[in-house]
Formats: C-alpha cells, structure tokens, sequence
C-alpha cells in the first residue's frame, strides 16, 4: 500500500520548522557537537519533530528509550511523522528490539525478534537507517562489528554468478529452512538448478532459476498455486538470526563454556572443532557475544546522533535491568565462566559514552523533572499539549474542532 501526502498537509508541517524555538534545535544539530535538553513535547509531538530533528542532524540518528513497549509506540508514530512530514523515507526508520528473555535461563529469544534484531542490524551495517528507535538494553549489548553484520544478507540480481552450493549453505546458517514445497517466510527448496526462497519482509516468494552458476532469470511465485507471475531484477535474502549457526562461533562458545579464554585465540577454537560435539543449546544465542563482540550499537552507527527519550526514565530502567540481570547470572550457576560484563555494557559505560556525544536529551517537564543530572545544561523548550481524549464520543469531537475552527486553529 502507497500513500500520498497532499501538497497542502505538507506545508502545514513544514511550518512547524519555522518555529523559534526548533529554529535553535535545528542549530544545535547542525553543529553536530554537545548535547542540550529539548522539553515540552509531548508524546505525539515528540513523534512528529523526531523526523524534522534528523532531516537537521543531517545523520542518523539513534533513540534511546526505556523498553519494548515504548519502542514499538514511538516507532508506530515515528513512521506515520515521516510520511506526513516526508523529512526522511519511512522505511528507513527501524526498530531494534530487546531480547524476549534474558541470558542465563536457559531460553533462545522469540523467532521473530531475532528475525527483527538481525534485519535492523543488517540495515545499519550498510548505511540503510535513518532513525533507530532502541530500548537501552539493546544499547547496551556488546555486539560483532559492521563487516559481521553486513555479511548477514545476499543479495541476488539477475545476471551474476552466485555458487549454489555456497548460497544453500549460507541460508541454513542464518536460519532458513529447507523444505519441499516453500509457504511460509523464512523457507526454500532446492530442484536442481531451481532455487525457491521465501525471504523475510517480502510479500511473495522468488523462484530464482540457475543456468551453471549464473542467474538467469527470477520471478516472484504465489506459494499456494506454486505459479510465478512477476519477474524480478533483484532480491535480498534477508537473515532470520543474528548469530548465524557456524561451527566456528559454536565451537567458541563451548570452549569458553569449558573454561576456555577464546578471544583472540584461534587454536582453541579450532581444537573444539575437531574435538566435535559443538552443538546448540536454549539459549546460546547470548553468549556468541564471548567469540569476539566488543563492539555496541552505538559503534555501529559512529556517525549518529543520540536522542534519550526521558533520560531519568531510561537510566533507572537500565539500572533495574541490570540488578535482573545480575540475580539471573547468581542462580544460573555457571560463575565466572560467561559474566554479564562479558554480553553487555553496564549502564554506568553507556552513562560515560553519551555524556560525550552529540544529541539530545527529550524530557518532557524539563529540567525540573531530573534529579542528580548537570543543572547547568541548555534546555529549549517546545511548547506542546496533549490532544484530547473523546473515549468515543462523536459529537463530543465535533463540537471540539468546530471550537477550534472558530477560533483560528489550523486543523488536520
């Protein structure tokens, strides 16, 4: 489904880049250099100017936020703002979610989230977000570096040569499944020099014929007919992991597990390959993490902006998070083999890394709201309110906006 965004809604939301006060927050992102507080924006409004602030920043920009739940919120939101506004192109606002449970229980993430996690951070690694809404915790996951995460996808066009044998083998280990008959996202089938694959976040499956090593043609197919329809010049096998399932990074994780100090030392890995028994286990996930990660979300994006939304919010949630995560450590019994120190940044290093970059802090009462923070700091602030709630009452709605238009109110 298309959208299109009339000329006029356009230019009333571009009046709200004439304002005064963003007229500063525009400046200060322009710099690109220190960080200030911008308050009085409420939730939806806050939404609305996020895209503005990146077309200004002219970078990406990362958004910190306390959890899941206010992540997908503001990223349902932030979508809607980029489309009414056009600042940036929807698709390139992401989501980078939080694992589902945490390490030491004995439980893999949900499917879907580690299908998510591993997408965003492909789109990262290869210059493909505008703003990435995160949940601190995401922050605060020690993570693999660009080329780790760039290597996650294929890409296939029409006219390259791509060896199949090499192709299947990286689908299995970024979570495809083989099957007979492909249906569901996420599966292929191999006939011959016929590969069918159903990507995630594509609409259809593509059936990609083979001539040698070549790809001579590739069309889009309708999984209950089994009839391809569309051709297609070219499509990314998008990954359904973020810890591919290689011997090298499972034989790491067991010999760490052993008791094995494995960063940097390629014998020891290569000892429990041919050991054998490197397998996967609830929740081994977590701890790739000890294979060589010493990179953070932040690492990856080393040209972006960071926005706390609600930093004293944000912070205490870090610092709960990470009390769980340290009971959750004590009763798995596993010690000083694999530590939380190991899998993530305490909050305490996150605090450290954003007092030095550029960005903003968005509080909405401002200053007056946080304890134990620098008094000093510039704040702007924007003055918004929250919209009424009708709790379904049409005519209640009505005789709003006719009060509103009587009055001289611009309404969209």
């Amino acid at each position: 489904m298309v959208s299109m965004i009339l000329p006029f809604v356009r230019e009333m939301f571009a009046e709200l880049e004439q304002a005064t006060a963003f007229q500063r927050v525009r400046r200060h992102l322009a710099a690109g250099s220190g960080r200030i507080r911008v308050s009085g924006l409420t939730a939806t409004a806050r939404a609305l100017y996020l895209p503005l602030m990146a077309r200004a920043a002219n970078s990406p920009v990362l958004v910190l936020v306390a959890d899941n739940k206010a992540a997908e919120q503001l990223h349902s939101n932030v979508i809607v703002a980029a489309e009414l506004t056009g600042a940036v192109a929807p698709e390139q606002v992401l989501r980078l979610p939080a694992h589902d449970v945490l390490p030491f229980e004995n439980l893999s993430p949900h499917p879907e989230i580690q299908e998510q996690r591993a997408s965003v951070l492909w789109k990262i690694a290869t210059g493909a977000a505008s703003i990435v809404i995160a949940p601190v915790e995401a922050a605060c996951m020690r993570l693999f570096g660009t080329e780790y995460y760039a290597d996650l996808t294929r890409i296939l066009r029409r006219g390259e040569e791509h060896d199949l044998a090499a192709l299947i083998k990286h689908l299995n280990t970024v979570g495809y499944s083989p099957v007979d008959v492909v249906e569901m996202p996420g599966q292929y089938a191999l006939r011959g020099g016929i590969l069918d694959v159903y990507p995630p976040e594509s609409d259809r499956p593509v059936r990609v014929e083979f001539f040698g090593d070549e790809i001579d043609a590739m069309r889009r197919f309708e999984p209950e007919s089994q009839r391809s329809y569309a051709p297609v010049d070219e499509i990314a096998l998008l990954p359904l992991t973020e810890t591919p399932v290689t011997e090298k990074l499972l034989a790491a994780v067991n010999a760490r597990l052993s008791g094995a100090r494995v960063e940097g030392d390629a014998d020891i890995v290569e000892r429990a390959i041919a050991a054998g028994g490197v397998s996967v286990f609830p929740g081994w996930e977590f701890f790739a993490a000890v294979a060589g990660a010493k990179s953070s979300l932040i690492d990856l994006m080393p040209r972006a902006q960071v926005f706390v939304e609600e930093p004293a919010m944000v912070m205490n949630q870090a610092d709960r998070w990470w009390e769980k995560l340290g009971q959750r450590h004590d009763r798995s019994g596993i010690g000083k083999l694999i530590t939380p120190d190991d899998l993530y940044l305490q909050p305490q290093e996150l605090r450290n890394q954003l007092q030095w970059l550029p960005g903003l802090e968005l509080d909405q009462l401002g200053a007056v709201d946080i304890l134990d923070v620098d008094m000093t700091a510039g704040e702007i602030a924007l003055h918004t309110r929250p919209t009424m709630r009708f709790h379904g009452s049409m005519p209640a709605l009505i005789e709003d906006l006719k009060a509103l238009s009587n009055a001289g109110k611009r309404i969209l």
